[in-house]
Parts: structure tokens; sequence; C-alpha cells
């Protein structure tokens, strides 16, 4: 089977997701408040990793997930198996630091780990053509879009109360850059100047790709309910079953 790596993360974050809301509520929460990450209890240092592994929504993961699928694939074609997983883990270990140092609160999820997965990707396959938001758009320019909207959000008045670990993003995504061009610093350069021209044709035909990330978005939105109404269910039966 092509891509392993990739599969295999995805399958075991659904895993875990459907054992944890499968969990009656006092131990799904003893669970998260055992497993989940801050600077605080950063001294645990089982929290560092496990962290990656939990999302507190359908939604989180469906989203994460569907990251992973489109720039782990990719990347992973790309570097083959030990360097994509140092690229995964480092980015997710840098993601939690970033993270830590700027919020007190407990996080938790794979962002810190899927921005470096966009990170390196963005630099080694920019032109690569990826349907994330339907139609097929380089990867570089999905990235560059992915990132912005984080930054958006991040910024937003409405962000203030939200707590989403944009530092983890930021941490990752820094650190899959900069380990891509470790890896490969001819490459990198190389794709730099891709994505610098990439950023240029968005500034140009904005309009245009806003309408076809609209109709993206749009029909995401219904894979979602979906997969959240599938995940969900499952999660329910185990609960009878197992639990």
């Amino acid at each position: 089977m092509k891509n392993k790596l990739t599969w295999s993360l995805i399958a075991i974050n659904i895993v875990v997701f459907e054992i944890i809301f499968s969990m009656p509520e006092p131990l799904f929460n003893s669970t998260f408040d055992l497993l989940d990450f801050s600077w605080g209890n950063g001294w645990q240092v089982w929290r560092w990793f496990t962290s990656m592994f939990l999302h507190v929504s359908a939604s989180h993961l469906f989203f994460n997930m569907l990251a992973l699928y489109f720039f782990g694939r990719v990347l992973e074609k790309e570097v083959g198996a030990r360097k994509w997983l140092g690229i995964y883990f480092l980015s997710g270990l840098a993601g939690n630091l970033v993270y830590g140092l700027t919020s007190s609160m407990p996080a938790v999820g794979a962002s810190g780990c899927i921005f470096g997965l966009v990170g390196a990707a963005m630099f080694i396959r920019p032109k690569e053509l990826i349907r994330l938001y339907v139609f097929p758009l380089p990867l570089g320019l999905i990235a560059i879009l992915y990132i912005i909207s984080q930054v958006a959000l991040a910024v937003a008045p409405a962000a203030a109360g939200v707590n989403v670990a944009y530092g983890a993003h930021i941490g990752g995504l820094a650190m899959g850059s900069a380990l891509m061009f470790y890896f490969k610093p001819k490459d990198f350069l190389k794709g730099f100047l891709v994505m610098l021209a990439l950023l240029v044709l968005l500034l140009i035909l904005a309009p245009l790709i806003t309408i076809v990330i609209d109709i993206g978005e749009m029909i995401l939105s219904i894979f979602e309910a979906v997969v959240g109404f599938v995940l969900y269910g499952v999660a329910r039966l185990l609960l009878s079953w197992i639990w």
C-alpha cells in the first residue's frame, strides 16, 4: 500500500478518537486531564506526545486528518519514512513548545504535526496539484491559503476568547520548514521561489480563487457533517458495547 505512514497515522488518530469518545463522561474527562498538554504539566513527558493524538471534536479530527492526507502523502513520497516521521513528531513537539510558551491553557490535537507537514511539503512540491478545494490547485497555493486563514483567525477579535492553539500551528510550521531546508536545501530554495510566484498569483486571481474556496468549503462542510455523524455514531455503539 502506498503512503503507509500517512494512512497509519490517520488510522491511529481515528481509533484513539473513537475510544476516547466512547468513554463515560467522568472517564472521558479524566483521560483528557491525564493526556493533554500545557506548560504547567510539561514535566510529565508523555503529555508532549499523547496530546498529539487527542481531538476535542469530530470537526477537529476531520480537518486535521484531511490536511494530513493531502500534505502527508505528498511529503511521504518525497522524503521517505524516517524523515517523514521526524518532521511529523518534531513539528508536533515544536508546536507544543511554542504553544506552552504563549498560553497557560491545556491543548490537544495534531495541528503542530500537520502544520509541520504543510511547511515541509509546500517548499518541496509546491506545484503538485491536489483537490483539497474540489478543483485542482497547486499544493503551495493551498498551503498559503491555509496559513493566511490561520493568521486571520488568530488576529480576529473573536479569537480572543477561543482556545485554539495558534502557537502550535506556528511552531509546527516553522519546524517543518526548517527541517525541509536541512534535508534538501537546493530543492527548498527552488520551492521558495515558486511559493513567491504563487503568492503573486494569489493576489492577481484573488476574486476567482475566493469563489473556488467558497464552493470547496461548502462541499467540505457537507463531508464534515457526514463524517461527524459516523464518528459519533460509532462512539455511541462502542459506549454500549465496551463500557
